[in-house]
């Protein structure tokens, strides 16, 4: 944990330290700043007249069949303590299912079990604080590079079962969740006061706490943390946001 989140506060403050060279002004100290992200991916597969469905992990999953819907959204609100630095709170709302998945896991040449109609959802609730330093990119009031610093904490719950005739198998979590992260992103001014932003998260820490009830019988909770350095291509967010100059840049244009 320690080596991460000083992994991190060198990335920030290599980003900062690099912007600092640019003196461009690109959002003043003052401005008020708020929006909305939002991310949404429906993935429906292997489920067209005569399609046998996916195979991955080197044969390990085959004929994979099933919907996939995962969706976020996020608003936000920021205050500039700073030229180009903010602080702010964020609010997060996930939620994510699989419906109707079917499909054949082979661990050896002689065992191997199928999983058919099995379904899941689960949705989290989360807040953050948040710090994030933008650079203008050569110098432009209209095109600029962001990286912010965000630690959140939340709770969710999710539901999986399988449906076997008239029975019908699950299991029930309560889920609490911490991470602190980088988050990458570019933003695109529209008008003066309005920007387009786009991002993904790049580095992190988790860590997690599920209490789980199976069958309405079995309880057990599981502990889990870790880093991620990896880029999931499924949790780009896009937004749009808006900064308000007060003070003496209030007639501020770009």
């Amino acid at each position: 944990m320690k080596r991460i989140a000083f992994t991190m506060m060198l990335v920030f403050a290599s980003f900062t330290g690099f912007a600092g060279e640019n003196n461009a002004c690109f959002i003043p100290k003052g401005s008020i700043g708020g929006g909305i992200t939002f991310s949404y991916n429906d993935y429906n597969f292997g489920n067209g007249a005569g399609d046998v469905g996916y195979t991955t992990l080197f044969s390990l999953v085959d004929g994979i069949k099933g919907d996939i819907m995962t969706f976020g959204i996020a608003p936000h609100v920021s205050y500039f303590i700073a030229d180009n630095l903010s602080v702010g709170l964020r609010f997060d709302y996930d939620r994510s299912s699989i419906g109707h998945a079917m499909g054949q896991m082979s661990l050896s040449d002689g065992m191997s079990f199928g999983v058919d109609d099995y379904n899941y959802f689960k949705h989290m609730y989360s807040g953050a604080l948040t710090g994030r330093y933008y650079m203008p990119l050569a110098n432009s009031k209209r095109f600029g590079m962001f990286t912010e610093v965000r630690a959140a904490g939340g709770y969710g719950q999710s539901e999986s079962y399988n449906v076997d005739g008239d029975d019908k198998y699950g299991t029930y979590q309560d889920i609490y969740k911490f991470s602190l992260g980088i988050v990458p992103g570019l933003a695109v001014f529209v008008t003066d006061e309005i920007a387009f932003e786009v991002s993904v998260g790049l580095l992190g820490f988790n860590w997690q706490k599920v209490e789980q009830t199976t069958n309405q019988v079995d309880k057990s909770v599981m502990t889990s943390s870790g880093a991620n350095c990896k880029i999931n291509l499924l949790s780009i967010d896009f937004g749009l946001s808006f900064y308000i100059p007060t003070g003496q840049n209030k007639t501020r244009n770009r």
